[in-house]
């Protein structure tokens, strides 16, 4: 009778949380109705942290309190756990918005034109060549399936996969007319640095000229230890499936982007030629908060870039923020306060479905969830170590 009464208050909230309209007022609303949450993770420093209002931290909280309560399972609730799992997961879709869960289309882009130094597309993407530096040919790299990660037999691809999104973290001058010399000296330096390093495969200048630094048939040295799925398909260390774009920028507070308009207007006309060319699903276009980890602490958010104002609509893809990463359902990894600070309500979502996918998942497994997120360790350190087996050996 408790069970029901309790989903009985906890629809009468949801209905009308849902009449809310501004999504400020509607969590402050569940806060009041819900109360407090209690058993945060242990606390860790992200490498690039930016915070936000503690107002807006402590909402998220009540949020995710809403979203993500405790598991403990036995054999009897087993049905109970999942079901309950399963309708927080289909409450929070609610929250994004149907027009958040459309994948975009992906465009037609052709070649124009081709010198030596710049290619011309269709959409009127214009790449300026005179910075590329070639890396380590991309031959094949693994895929895992999605539910059954074995490190002993991945699927191998050859082909571009999707995009990680970054910010260059580097120095930022006024972007204003008498402030040119300044802004055009820092970006060369900025160029330099990312060549030098082979950090990406496309920067994007404070200007919104579009410089390829790496080919695309290459790795790049941008997103180290990460993890995303699509489908049934696992990907892990995403330097060789995913393709690296940057913003010469600094990740800021706020819900505003850290880009300007010229930016967001290339970032949207690469992204068109990179997913008709490449056949890149919308899913997998990604910043690299969303896929960055930390195996040392088995945490997720190791690089908050772009944790929480990306502007996927403006770039014509679907807020994928809301999608939950595969390193928390398929590897068992955690997020701590830091990381919720740096990222607001829009990454929360994808966060919260994640952990509801997971408890489902050991829920239907009769597991304990805190045993099943061992287990989900387990599959990631094999995977780690055949990766570094495997490029150890050449």
């Amino acid at each position: 009778m408790r069970f029901i009464l309790r989903n009985l208050a906890g629809s009468f909230v949801e209905l009308r949380a849902r009449r809310i309209q501004d999504p400020v007022e509607r969590l402050r609303y569940l806060q009041t109705s819900l109360g407090p949450i209690t058993g945060q993770p242990a606390l860790h420093a992200p490498r690039y942290g930016r915070g936000r209002k503690l107002g807006l931290l402590a909402l998220c909280l009540v949020f995710g309190g809403l979203l993500i309560p405790k598991y403990t399972a036995t054999s009897g609730l087993k049905t109970a756990a999942a079901s309950s799992a399963a309708a927080r997961t289909k409450a929070l879709s609610r929250f994004a918005g149907p027009e958040d869960m459309v994948p975009a289309r992906v465009p037609n882009v052709w070649l124009v034109d081709r010198s030596r130094d710049f290619e011309t597309y269709s959409n009127g993407l214009r790449i300026d060549d005179r910075y590329v530096k070639p890396n380590d040919r991309r031959v094949f790299y693994p895929v895992y399936k999605l539910g059954d990660v074995d490190a002993r037999q991945p699927e191998w691809r050859s082909e571009p996969a999707g995009i990680v999104y970054h910010t260059t973290e580097s120095d930022q001058a006024r972007f204003t007319a008498d402030q040119n010399a300044r802004l055009k000296r820092i970006g060369k330096a900025v160029i330099n640095v990312v060549q030098q390093n082979r950090s990406y495969h496309f920067l994007i200048d404070r200007f919104g000229q579009v410089f390829r630094i790496v080919p695309e048939s290459d790795v790049a040295n941008h997103a180290g230890y990460s993890v995303w799925a699509e489908g049934q398909r696992v990907y892990v260390n995403l330097n060789s499936s995913f393709l690296g774009v940057a913003f010469e920028t600094q990740t800021q507070l706020g819900e505003e982007p850290s880009a300007n308009p010229a930016q967001v207007h290339a970032a949207r006309v690469l992204t068109e030629m990179l997913r008709s060319k490449y056949h890149i699903p919308a899913a997998n276009c990604v910043t690299h908060a969303q896929v960055s980890v930390n195996p040392d602490n088995m945490l997720v958010g190791y690089h908050t870039d772009w944790a929480g104002n990306f502007p996927f609509r403006e770039i014509g893809l679907s807020d994928n923020y809301s999608l939950p990463p595969a390193s928390i359902y398929a590897f068992g990894f955690g997020y701590d306060p830091t990381f919720e600070h740096a990222t607001g309500v829009r990454l929360w979502q994808g966060l919260a479905l994640a952990e509801n996918q997971m408890q489902a998942q050991a829920a239907s497994r009769g597991i304990p969830v805190q045993r099943y997120r061992i287990i989900l360790q387990k599959k990631y350190k094999e995977v780690l170590a055949a990766l570094k087996a495997a490029a150890a050996a050449g």
